[in-house]
Protein backbone atom coordinates (compact mmCIF):
# COMPACT_ATOMS: atom_id res chain seq x y z
CA UNK A 1 0.00 0.00 0.00
CA UNK A 2 1.32 3.58 -0.69
CA UNK A 3 1.56 6.07 1.83
CA UNK A 4 -0.32 8.74 0.84
CA UNK A 5 0.50 11.42 3.11
CA UNK A 6 4.58 11.62 3.32
CA UNK A 7 6.99 14.54 4.43
CA UNK A 8 7.37 15.78 1.29
CA UNK A 9 3.48 16.32 1.19
CA UNK A 10 3.84 17.99 4.36
CA UNK A 11 6.36 20.43 2.75
CA UNK A 12 4.18 20.71 -0.36
CA UNK A 13 1.40 21.72 2.00
CA UNK A 14 3.18 24.12 4.10
CA UNK A 15 4.75 26.10 1.08
CA UNK A 16 1.65 26.17 -0.26
CA UNK A 17 0.14 27.89 2.41
CA UNK A 18 2.95 30.31 3.33
CA UNK A 19 3.01 31.44 -0.98
CA UNK A 20 -0.67 32.34 -0.71
CA UNK A 21 -0.41 33.91 2.61
CA UNK A 22 2.51 35.68 1.53
CA UNK A 23 0.07 36.49 -1.68
CA UNK A 24 -2.18 37.52 0.23
CA UNK A 25 -0.06 40.20 2.07
CA UNK A 26 1.00 41.45 -1.14
CA UNK A 27 -2.15 42.03 -3.57
CA UNK A 28 -4.12 42.64 -0.66
CA UNK A 29 -7.06 39.69 -0.66
CA UNK A 30 -8.24 37.73 2.23
CA UNK A 31 -5.99 34.79 3.19
CA UNK A 32 -9.55 32.87 4.79
CA UNK A 33 -11.28 33.43 1.94
CA UNK A 34 -9.17 32.24 -1.08
CA UNK A 35 -7.09 29.54 0.08
CA UNK A 36 -9.74 27.08 -0.74
CA UNK A 37 -10.19 28.45 -4.23
CA UNK A 38 -6.33 28.61 -4.87
CA UNK A 39 -5.59 25.46 -3.11
CA UNK A 40 -8.27 23.81 -5.48
CA UNK A 41 -6.98 25.54 -8.69
CA UNK A 42 -3.71 24.28 -7.71
CA UNK A 43 -4.95 20.86 -7.18
CA UNK A 44 -6.88 20.44 -10.39
CA UNK A 45 -3.87 21.88 -12.35
CA UNK A 46 -1.13 19.68 -11.29
CA UNK A 47 -3.86 16.58 -11.58
CA UNK A 48 -4.02 17.59 -15.29
CA UNK A 49 -0.74 18.34 -15.82
CA UNK A 50 0.15 14.88 -14.40
CA UNK A 51 -2.27 12.90 -16.56
CA UNK A 52 -2.53 11.21 -19.95
CA UNK A 53 -5.94 10.32 -21.87
CA UNK A 54 -9.66 11.51 -21.23
CA UNK A 55 -11.54 14.50 -22.89
CA UNK A 56 -8.97 16.73 -23.90
CA UNK A 57 -7.10 13.29 -25.48
CA UNK A 58 -10.15 12.30 -26.88
CA UNK A 59 -10.76 15.83 -28.78
CA UNK A 60 -7.79 15.85 -30.39
CA UNK A 61 -7.91 12.47 -31.07
CA UNK A 62 -11.19 12.81 -32.59
CA UNK A 63 -9.82 15.86 -34.60
CA UNK A 64 -7.03 13.75 -35.79
CA UNK A 65 -9.09 10.72 -37.17
CA UNK A 66 -11.41 13.18 -39.23
CA UNK A 67 -8.42 15.49 -40.62
CA UNK A 68 -6.44 11.21 -41.72
CA UNK A 69 -10.10 9.50 -42.56
CA UNK A 70 -8.62 6.81 -39.81
CA UNK A 71 -9.87 5.71 -36.60
CA UNK A 72 -8.16 6.42 -33.62
CA UNK A 73 -7.95 4.23 -30.36
CA UNK A 74 -9.11 5.67 -27.73
CA UNK A 75 -6.67 6.69 -24.60
CA UNK A 76 -8.33 5.74 -20.77
CA UNK A 77 -7.45 8.45 -18.40
CA UNK A 78 -4.18 7.75 -16.54
CA UNK A 79 -2.57 9.98 -13.87
CA UNK A 80 0.75 9.86 -12.26
CA UNK A 81 0.64 12.07 -9.13
CA UNK A 82 3.16 12.05 -6.42
CA UNK A 83 3.71 13.60 -2.97
CA UNK A 84 2.91 17.01 -4.43
CA UNK A 85 -0.22 16.63 -5.49
CA UNK A 86 -0.99 14.89 -2.19
CA UNK A 87 0.44 17.78 -0.88
CA UNK A 88 -1.75 20.04 -2.23
CA UNK A 89 -4.74 18.22 -1.73
CA UNK A 90 -3.83 17.89 2.28
CA UNK A 91 -3.91 21.94 1.74
CA UNK A 92 -6.72 22.01 -0.32
CA UNK A 93 -8.85 19.73 2.56
CA UNK A 94 -7.50 21.84 5.61
CA UNK A 95 -8.36 25.13 4.00
CA UNK A 96 -11.92 23.75 3.51
CA UNK A 97 -11.86 22.89 6.86
CA UNK A 98 -11.23 25.98 7.99
CA UNK A 99 -13.25 27.92 5.87
CA UNK A 100 -16.20 25.99 6.62
CA UNK A 101 -15.65 26.46 10.56
CA UNK A 102 -15.00 30.68 10.12
CA UNK A 103 -18.47 30.54 8.05
CA UNK A 104 -20.55 28.32 10.06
Amino acid sequence: MKKFITRTSLVTAAILAIGIWIGSLLFSFSYGEWSFFIGLGITVGLFFFNSSGGALSKGATLEASEAGWKIQKDNELKSNVGAVFYGAVLFTLISFVIMMVTYF
